[in-house]
């Protein structure tokens, strides 16, 4: 069955209503309400905050029995997303399903039939920002006014490259977020404009980027991607340019600069990205000791991995479990 809706809070509604989750009213105010899931469907909760042109929603739930639902939203809106779990599998019309993986995800919604599946007994946990055409049309134009046609083109750019850790950071400030109120909704669009500020910053790189003479062929990105989830699948080891050109079935002067080219950063910056994407992540949602993290995303020196962690995010990792109560 297709399930049609006029626009994303309609959406969201829907799910609601459809009984899985049930209202804490206790632990709810205005615009901000806190739904437990019921017992029968599975274990744990969905937060959702909710303004007249953007949402934020935080899930993290156990469902008992497989989940799926083909919808339509007749509303134009762009969602990223920061997913700490894999068990979300998305497939738009006439594509191929996509495994919603660890990490950040985005989505541009335009009105094609999309359906969401969730397995039983896995978690499902993320956190998200839906900025609705509403966001575009009033908020950001009233803001930016001659620079708004540049805002947009760099915000749906962004939705759909977005892979730098001082996302991920962000969307853990947003998800930790103990303001209430008025304070809350001036927190929360402070970091909307913080994501507008590293996006116009990815976009501005990948436009110099692009000027790059290397010519890529559709065979280059096949194997570039086999490049990339061989990076994905090997976050503890540090393999060499020569390694991941052979991989690429290029040269090494080549291999890089295809690779800068496609995913808009070197070799070594990006699978650095990848790593400490990780490590955010296993800070979050497991009690591995800084050690064994660093380990496992190929620095066995803590040392210097804490370093590391510092320069990219300002604070030590231990620092960060303790801002967040992890």
């Amino acid at each position: 069955m297709i399930y049609i809706f006029k626009n994303i809070i309609d959406y969201y509604k829907d799910f609601i209503d459809s009984r899985m989750f049930i209202l804490v009213p206790e632990l709810s105010m205005k615009d901000d309400f806190y739904y437990k899931m019921i017992t029968k469907c599975g274990e744990g909760y969905l937060k959702i905050y909710l303004l007249n042109n953007f949402m934020v929603i935080n899930a993290n739930y156990i469902p008992k029995k497989n989940f799926e639902k083909i919808s339509e939203i007749q509303e134009d809106y762009v969602e990223i997303s920061q997913f700490e779990s894999d068990s979300s599998i998305l497939k738009e019309e006439n594509k191929d399903s996509i495994n919603v993986g660890f990490g950040i995800f985005s989505y541009i919604n335009n009105s094609k039939k999309v359906s969401v599946y969730c397995k039983k007994y896995e978690p499902v946990k993320f956190t998200k920002i839906i900025l609705t055409e509403d966001y575009y049309d009033k908020f950001l134009k009233d803001k930016f006014e001659k620079d708004f046609e540049n805002v947009k083109s760099i915000m749906r750019f962004v939705s759909l490259n977005p892979f730098l850790p001082e996302i991920n950071f962000l969307f853990q400030q947003i998800k930790s977020c103990k303001a209430k109120g008025l304070s809350k909704k001036i927190y929360i669009e402070s970091k909307i404009l913080e994501l507008l500020s590293i996006s116009t910053q990815i976009y501005e790189e990948k436009n110099n980027i692009n000027k790059l003479s290397v010519k890529i062929t559709p065979e280059d990105k096949k194997y570039l991607e086999n490049v990339l989830n061989y990076m994905k699948n090997n976050l503890n080891a540090y393999p060499s340019i020569e390694d991941m050109a052979e991989i690429s079935n290029m040269s090494k002067n080549r291999f890089q600069m295809a690779f800068k080219k496609i995913y808009g950063a070197t070799y070594y910056k990006y699978f650095q990205m990848l790593k400490f994407n990780r490590a955010l992540l296993l800070l979050n949602n497991s009690n591995y000791s800084i050690k064994k993290i660093s380990s496992m995303v190929g620095y066995s020196n803590t040392g210097h991995f804490t370093g590391l962690f510092r320069k990219m995010y300002g604070v030590t990792p231990k620092k960060y479990r303790d801002i967040f109560n992890l």
